[in-house]
């Protein structure tokens, strides 16, 4: 381009190097940041976000690291934001090295930017996976004091993580004390906590935490499934005054029975005389 005195601006550099790294021609990319500086193109923080964003996609964490000290010390336009340091945290947690991407929250937290809630949920799920809970912990408690993540999304989040790894019980421990708390668990925290008390046969303790939630206002968009299933398995055990309870509650919101426990949710309300809420609840 030089020959014919056309030199390439900011926006050429950042799509070329960002084409190199996309494709993992990282070398190439980094040869081209070097002449982009040598040439007087004065990089910005979105340059090096697309450089660094490449290190990471192909797992070159110690040239992340460095670029990433490197954006910290030139600051100004360079200097790294939220998206930068959650793209650097969420690629150590990949790599089960969740406790060192803590340091590199404690970097950007130094330098005044804040994280959001998918840095701190990222950083949840790794510590929770590497069987980090007690930093998982302190972590949400340092965040929650913050208040740069809501305690609904860190909790959550919390909960989620801990019964995916196969740790029910602590998982039930965090719900209890969101709970307490007056915090609301998310959509997803509901429909898998409900869920997983159903599948237990634990129907009455699925009906009471139900309530719970109902009353805290937490089952807007649950799945409409976790309805019926709740209802089946309340009828199953014969706990029918808690089956008609969930029964009208589900009328009063307009949800309907999934077709497949129709008929044998059907058979027990009529055994034991709702006829006519059966009547209604089966209604198209």
């Amino acid at each position: 381009m030089s020959e014919v005195e056309l030199y390439p601006d900011l926006i050429t550099y950042m799509v070329m190097i960002k084409g190199f790294c996309n494709v993992g021609r990282l070398d190439d990319a980094c040869g081209l940041f070097k002449f982009m500086e040598e040439n007087g193109c004065v990089p910005n923080v979105v340059v090096y976000s697309a450089l660094l964003d490449g290190f990471c996609r192909f797992g070159d964490m110690e040239r992340a690291l460095t670029l990433l000290k490197e954006m910290e010390k030139e600051g100004g336009d360079c200097g790294p934001n939220v998206v930068t340091y959650t793209t650097v945290i969420q690629c150590l947690c990949n790599k089960h090295r969740s406790v060192e991407a803590l340091l590199v929250l404690d970097q950007m937290e130094a330098r005044g930017c804040l994280p959001n809630r998918v840095t701190v949920s990222t950083l949840i799920t790794g510590l929770v996976k590497e069987d980090q809970v007690e930093q998982a912990y302190k972590l949400v408690d340092r965040v929650v004091e913050s208040g740069s993540v809501t305690k609904t999304d860190c909790y959550s989040t919390f909960v989620v993580s801990l019964e995916r790894v196969g740790r029910p019980e602590e998982a039930e421990k965090v719900l209890r004390t969101m709970l307490n708390s007056g915090v609301k668990p998310n959509s997803l925290v509901c429909t898998i906590m409900l869920k997983k008390c159903c599948l237990e046969g634990r129907m009455v303790d699925a009906y009471c935490l139900f309530g719970e939630l109902e009353k805290l206002e937490c089952l807007s968009s649950i799945e409409s499934d976790t309805y019926s299933i709740l209802l089946l398995g309340l009828c199953q055990q014969r706990h029918l005054v808690e089956a008609a309870e969930l029964a009208r509650v589900m009328l009063s919101k307009g949800i309907k029975l999934k077709a497949p426990y129709v008929d044998i949710i059907s058979e027990v309300l009529v055994k034991s005389g709702d006829k006519e809420l059966v009547k209604q609840l089966t209604r198209n």
